[in-house]
């Protein structure tokens, strides 16, 4: 491209000028989608643990409720995740708005057949930006482990689609895994890691890919330990590597963040030793408690990057993570067989968890705003 200098002197060429930023109403409307999605998985797994009743979670109660830990993972997380790539990038909206509406319309609906293609294509679509950012911008290690957890999020749409639940689960959980290693990965690139770390850690990514390609050709019975030893070992480096115990410190939300990170790397190690152990709740401790955990600790950081809002640090940004912290413990115990009926207190214990985390950030933004 040619174009003319300030000085009007032809001949000099100049980049061609990237998309304009997203419009702030495109941006809360897949935002709302997000959550909409976050209050139907939320509502599917009340009714699973008996909190409320299964008549007001849609049309499908029974399917919303076997449904919901796919409405978390696809229409919650995948369109939260693809929102704030598309965000960076300034292009693809398409992608988070298709798995959105793919799991908008299975719960409310009940079209879950039309879930799974939906989800499936904006998972495409999400490796795609992910490849378009390594060719146009810059290529990285992180950036490689973070579209490896979007491949692994287009697999477990296609295996829930064919039915398999449990390959599903498995990728769902790669893709959560690997993004968040991928993301802070990319920020230890801040200080001079020792070889030993860096090979740990590609080491621990390929691991993680194992485990997905066992799982494809059946051989779950060795996927899962190595698993959950994977992630047992991932949880360790992060706790030794990362730049959350050096801000632990920190006033206000670095802090916060870093404080939400360290409580969540201790739920992903819980949630590798008690999967080891063949205890089912080992996947509500890594989704609810570490994934949880992140998502409380990085929105103050993400919401400035995504609709321009400047939350105020608060005292009280802690207060749902204890209380998701306690609800897990509470869990545990019902999910184990020693207190069966605690698991509706743990369910509404979840729920309330998200309710304050929601009020705080309302209020955390509004003061922001007034000052």
């Amino acid at each position: 491209m040619v174009a003319a200098t300030p000085a009007g002197r032809p001949g000099h060429p100049t980049r061609e000028a990237g998309p304009a930023p997203l419009p702030r109403w495109a941006i809360g409307t897949v935002a709302l989608l997000a959550a909409l999605n976050l209050l139907g998985a939320l509502g599917g797994g009340l009714a699973r643990l008996g909190t409320v009743p299964a008549t007001g979670v849609g049309p499908s109660g029974a399917a919303a409720m076997a449904g919901h830990g796919a409405v978390m993972m696809a229409g919650f997380f995948g369109t939260l995740i693809a929102l704030e790539r598309v965000v960076a990038l300034r292009r693809g909206l398409w992608v988070p708005v298709l798995s959105g509406l793919g799991g908008l319309a299975a719960w409310t609906l009940g079209a879950w057949p039309w879930a799974g293609p939906a989800w499936l294509l904006s998972a495409l679509g999400l490796v795609g930006l992910y490849t378009w950012a390594g060719w146009r911008r810059a290529l990285s290690l992180p950036l490689l482990v973070e579209a490896s957890g979007a491949l692994a999020l287009a697999a477990a749409a296609l295996a829930w689609w064919l039915g398999h639940d449990g390959s599903a689960r498995l990728a769902w959980g790669a893709f959560l895994v690997l993004t968040i290693a991928g993301e802070r990965r990319e920020l230890t690139q801040l200080v001079r890691l020792p070889l030993l770390a860096r090979r740990a850690f590609g080491a621990l990514w390929a691991l993680l890919g194992t485990t997905l390609a066992l799982q494809a050709v059946g051989a779950s019975r060795l996927a899962e330990p190595l698993w959950w030893a994977t992630l047992g070992g991932l949880a360790l480096w992060l706790l030794r590597y990362d730049l959350a115990p050096r801000q632990r410190r920190a006033p206000g939300w670095p802090g916060h963040t870093a404080v939400c990170l360290l409580v969540g790397y201790g739920w992903l190690l819980a949630a590798a030793a008690t999967g080891l152990a063949r205890q089912p709740v080992a996947w509500h401790l890594l989704w609810l408690g570490f994934v949880f955990a992140m998502v409380f600790g990085h929105a103050p950081i993400m919401l400035p990057a995504l609709a321009g809002w400047r939350p105020r640090p608060t005292r009280w940004a802690l207060l749902p993570l204890g209380l998701m912290g306690a609800s897990l413990l509470l869990r545990a115990l019902a999910s184990n067989g020693r207190w069966p009926a605690a698991l509706p207190w743990a369910g509404a214990g979840h729920a309330l968890a998200l309710a304050v985390f929601a009020v705080v950030m309302v209020r955390a933004v509004r003061a922001g705003q007034r000052g």
